[in-house]
């Protein structure tokens, strides 16, 4: 007795790359990131969309800030110098995808950097494609033990995920 064999479609969708959202927050392995995205939008004609994730209070303050000496941990102004942060980032950002003729949109959003990642992307209205983020960041203090934001994007978004080292 013969058994069906089930036939395997391994047709590649014809769903075309058209945006690419890259989280960026200074480190070395975000501008990696934003050069990978930059390379990947010039083959695919795809515009990429900038995002930077201001922590909220809840989450605990980045390492670099600890470990700065010279650093007021209280969270006075705190909020301030990271939006001037994502500003200057997202512009810098802005200029090399200029430089490249990609399109470029920047966004500020504020809560768990992890959390605000996903829900941007999967968002039906922001029609994200794929995300592109850094292995490593400016991490913060709870995620030496509970895992860092990109392994949350991994294993929350629905969305694909290419991490950069």
């Amino acid at each position: 007795m013969k058994r069906a064999v089930k036939k395997i479609d391994y047709k590649i969708p014809k769903k075309r790359l058209q945006k690419i959202l890259v989280a960026l927050d200074g480190s070395k392995f975000s501008i990696r990131s934003l050069n990978y995205a930059i390379n990947l939008a010039k083959f695919t004609n795809s515009k990429i969309i900038g995002v930077f994730v201001v922590p909220s209070d809840e989450t605990p303050a980045p390492i670099d800030d600890l470990l700065n000496p010279l650093s007021s941990i209280s969270t006075q102004g705190y909020e301030t110098k990271m939006i001037k942060r994502g500003q200057k980032t997202l512009e810098n950002a802005e200029k090399r995808c200029k430089q490249n003729k990609i399109v470029f949109s920047k966004k500020i959003v504020f809560g768990n950097p992890g959390n605000q990642i996903i829900k941007y992307a999967e968002n039906k209205k922001a029609g994200i494609d794929l995300i592109i983020m850094g292995s490593h960041g400016h991490g913060h203090v709870g995620e030496i033990l509970l895992g860092s934001v990109s392994y949350k994007v991994v294993h929350k978004s629905k969305k694909p995920v290419m991490i950069i080292k």
